[in-house]
C-alpha cells in the first residue's frame, strides 16, 4: 500500500469513527477533527488533513512497514465544535497492510471515550451490536 493509498484508508476511518461515535451518542457531531497522540510528548494536530497526515506519519513507513495496532479514540466534543480524538500505538513491529486486530482491514481500533457515550443509547444491546455488523463498523455478528 503506497502512502497515498494509506492516507485515503485514514480519511476513511475519520469519516467511520465519526459515525461510530455519532451511532454510541446518538447525535449528529461535527465535521471536524482534533487529535492527539497519547506519547511521553503530547503531538497534536487540528483539521482533517492535518489529522490525517499526523497519523500517517507515525503509522506509515513503507508498503511494508504499517504498524498494525491503533487505537483511536474519540474522548469528547470540544469548545471549538471538533471531535477531540486520542490515539495510542500497541508495541507490535511494523507490518504489512492487512486484517487488523478488529477484524477489519487496516490497523485502527475504534474506541468510545467516556465523553462521547450517553445513556440515551443501549451500545450492550444486540440490536446496537447488529446494527454496527451491519454498517461495517463491527466485524463480528453478534448472533
Amino acid at each position: 500500500m503506497t502512502r497515498n493509498e494509506f492516507k485515503k484508508h485514514i480519511e476513511k476511518t475519520l469519516s467511520e469513527l465519526k459515525l461510530y461515535a455519532e451511532l454510541y451518542s446518538g447525535k449528529e457531531l461535527p465535521n471536524d477533527f482534533e487529535f492527539e497522540w497519547h506519547f511521553a510528548e503530547r503531538i497534536k494536530a487540528t483539521g482533517k488533513d492535518n489529522v490525517t497526515e499526523l497519523i500517517a506519519k507515525k503509522v506509515y513507513f513503507d508498503k511494508n512497514k504499517i504498524y498494525p495496532c491503533v487505537d483511536l479514540i474519540v474522548e469528547k466534543v470540544t469548545d471549538e465544535n471538533r471531535i477531540l480524538i486520542s490515539g495510542r500505538m500497541a508495541g507490535y513491529e511494523p507490518r504489512e497492510f492487512g486484517k487488523g486486530w478488529s477484524n477489519r482491514p487496516g490497523p485502527f481500533i475504534y474506541v468510545i471515550g467516556s465523553g462521547i457515550s450517553t445513556a440515551k443509547v443501549n451500545c450492550n444491546s444486540k440490536e446496537f451490536k447488529n446494527m454496527l455488523y451491519e454498517k461495517g463498523l463491527l466485524h463480528y455478528n453478534t448472533e
